[in-house]
């Protein structure tokens, strides 16, 4: 009778402890956008004012602004647009924006 009782408490015991412990190795949440998630873009115009042609550097990349013509761009949030080209009134190097999620669907006009 002792065998049973004994036998009987440990199942039980076992049975309550096993529960949350299940639960809890089924319960580890990965981020479901990071898998799934696209890298966000912002779409930013600039538009050369002046006379002459200038060439930005956005990123990596270099980008010919002609006079008076927009250009769309897309970039990633954090790519810093400087100038390429010095003009009359600006310098080679000099920043023009860092882009950011607030600059999705802006105008920068340049002069």
């Amino acid at each position: 009778m002792n065998y049973r009782n004994l036998l009987a408490v440990t199942v039980v015991a076992t049975s309550l402890l096993a529960s949350p412990v299940s639960y809890a190795a089924t319960a580890v949440h990965s981020p479901v956008n990071a898998m799934f998630g696209k890298t966000k873009t912002v779409k930013l115009t600039m538009v050369n004012d002046s006379t002459t042609p200038v060439e930005v550097k956005a990123g990596d990349e270099v980008v010919k602004l002609d006079a008076g013509k927009p250009v769309t761009l897309n970039l990633q949030p954090g790519t810093r647009v400087v100038y390429n080209t010095a003009t009359d009134k600006q310098q080679a190097g000099s920043l023009i924006a860092e882009v950011s999620t607030s600059l999705n669907g802006a105008t920068i006009h340049l002069k």
